[in-house]
């Protein structure tokens, strides 16, 4: 059984975790930086190892139809606070939805998942 300080002990830095992950948009708000640069930095650290660079892989699928990196609504929608999971938004890059296009066989299965990320880094404003 575990006690409530070794609990916490986990709890807790996850917690903080957590806090500065959702606090990111907000931040770059008030420091005038550029939410999207803010998303992809934190997709582009989590996925280092593969010398990722998600706002580029962006702008050459997606933003045809997704605009301003997601944060606009053009021949596709606002992805910027989409309400979809992570998963959900994984199945649809891969699989696609009439009319965006399937990815899963011209992209690794990383990229999507970065592209899932960076899609749900995108603030709600």
């Amino acid at each position: 059984m575990y006690q409530a300080s070794s609990i916490m002990r986990i709890v807790v830095p996850l917690s903080l975790a957590a806090m500065c992950v959702l606090a990111q948009p907000r931040l770059a708000a008030a420091n005038n930086e550029d939410p999207t640069d803010v998303a992809a930095a934190i997709v582009d650290e989590k996925y280092s190892e593969h010398d990722s660079d998600v706002k580029r892989l962006f702008a050459s699928r997606c933003s045809w139809c997704h605009q301003g990196y997601g944060m606009k609504q053009a021949d596709g929608p606002r992805l910027a606070g989409i309400t979809k999971s992570r998963d959900a938004v994984i199945e649809q890059i891969s699989r696609g939805k009439s009319p965006m296009p399937g990815f899963r066989k011209q992209l690794k299965e990383w990229q999507i998942e970065s592209l899932a990320d960076y899609i749900k880094a995108l603030p709600n404003d």
